[in-house]
């Protein structure tokens, strides 16, 4: 493989990332602004891997079925990309870890451990594609 080749498949795989940078940077963005939550989205085209690095949804709007709405959006896009989802549940932002964890499970994640354990991820969930 010549050189030029080879730069020209760094070029394509860049411009590939950034337009799925583009693709998950407009998913967040029009989620805070429906919804008024915050949202870091994270990916891996090459594995088909999303990782969402930060979810926050305001205080005063938590059980008000607002985060509920954002990760079936999330999920959908997720399965139609044929993404798995990867998370790690955290209290940083005011939220419980253990109730994170069963809101993300009603969603299908599992925990990234034992029998289920990926080592291609540090995150402490996982969902598959459906």
């Amino acid at each position: 493989m010549t050189v030029s080749r080879i730069v020209d498949l760094l070029k394509a795989a860049h411009e590939l990332r950034s337009i799925a940078l583009s693709l998950h940077a407009s998913l967040a963005d029009d989620l805070e602004a429906e919804l008024g939550i915050q949202l870091t989205i994270s990916e891996r085209p090459t594995d088909k891997v999303m990782v969402l690095n930060k979810i926050v949804v305001p205080k005063a709007n938590r059980s008000s079925g607002v985060g509920s709405i954002a990760m079936t959006r999330i999920c959908d896009y997720a399965d139609q990309k044929g993404y798995v989802i990867a998370l790690t549940p955290s209290s940083d932002f005011g939220g419980s870890k253990g109730r994170l964890e069963q809101f993300y499970s009603r969603f299908g994640f599992v925990p990234n451990k034992g029998k289920n354990k990926d080592f291609r991820f540090q995150e402490t969930m996982l969902r598959e594609p459906t």
